[in-house]
């Protein structure tokens, strides 16, 4: 008789069913953890998009005139550019940073990993509704298109955390991972067509941009936010191929590294 082995997905899916109760209960602490003690809590978690978006209408604005409603173009990509970077750094740190607990108790090393995520996309949640204010302010509105932002957040974060959770993984055994990660997302920034607009890029270099995974969510997002239209199955397609690709891949790294973690905190 065999035994079918269960698939990485598989193991999480359990997992989660099981574990549920601790895993609500180590994100809504991240949550209050991320604000504690700070004077203007949640307020932080709009300063650095909106900081970054005084600042690219300062200089950028009139460099790229053909972008009709240039803040609106900056803030979309923004929003998901600051949850990608902040999500991805609490996510690749997780497991080291609660090392004590995960030594002391019997709880699944994935929690904290996944209780980042839920943090971040709670912060991502409630930082819609005075950005949707903003974005009112400068002359957005939405459209019957913008309900697709659901299944794009949900391809986003899937792709965040199959990256990020191998990134966790490695990050026990080598913590330089973490400083590399820390140099690498300024970088990515600008290679990410977040404050300028995609066609910037020269046509013969366009397939240099298209690896960067980035390039990619941020046009869906744009699409469904900035231009109010039905993505094509040309924006879709490398989406979800990229995040089934990533998580599956993450999942991977993580069961197969875990069992030596506690050697290594």
């Amino acid at each position: 008789m065999s035994t079918a082995v269960p698939l990485p997905g598989q193991t999480t899916l359990r997992m989660q069913r099981q574990h549920l109760p601790m895993l609500l209960t180590v994100a809504w602490k991240n949550v209050r953890l991320r604000y504690k003690s700070s004077l203007f809590g949640f307020l932080w978690t709009l300063f650095n998009p909106l900081l970054f978006l005084l600042i690219f209408l300062f200089i950028f604005s009139r460099a790229f005139a053909q972008v009709e409603n240039y803040p609106v173009f900056a803030l979309t990509g923004l929003i998901f550019w600051s949850f990608f970077a902040t999500t991805s750094a609490h996510i690749l740190s997780s497991v080291v940073d609660n090392a004590h607990v995960l030594r002391s108790l019997a709880v699944p090393a994935q929690v904290f990993p996944l209780a980042q995520l839920m943090a971040g996309l709670f912060n991502l949640l409630v930082s819609f509704i005075p950005f949707a204010f903003i974005l009112a302010w400068f002359g957005w509105r939405p459209v019957p298109a913008t309900l697709l932002v659901i299944p794009v957040v949900a391809l986003f974060a899937s792709f965040l955390f199959g990256l990020s959770l191998a990134l966790c993984a490695l990050n026990v055994y080598f913590r330089d991972i973490g400083i590399l990660w820390s140099a690498l997302l300024p970088a990515l920034f600008y290679l990410t067509p977040v404050a300028y607009p995609p066609d910037l890029v020269p046509a013969d270099l366009q397939w240099v941009a298209s690896l960067n995974p980035l390039y990619h969510f941020i046009g869906l997002v744009r699409v469904v936010l900035y231009d109010g239209q039905v993505p094509g199955p040309e924006l879709w397609v490398p989406a979800i191929g990229l995040a089934l690709i990533a998580l599956l891949a993450g999942l991977s790294v993580f069961n197969l590294l875990r069992r030596g973690f506690i050697a290594n905190y």
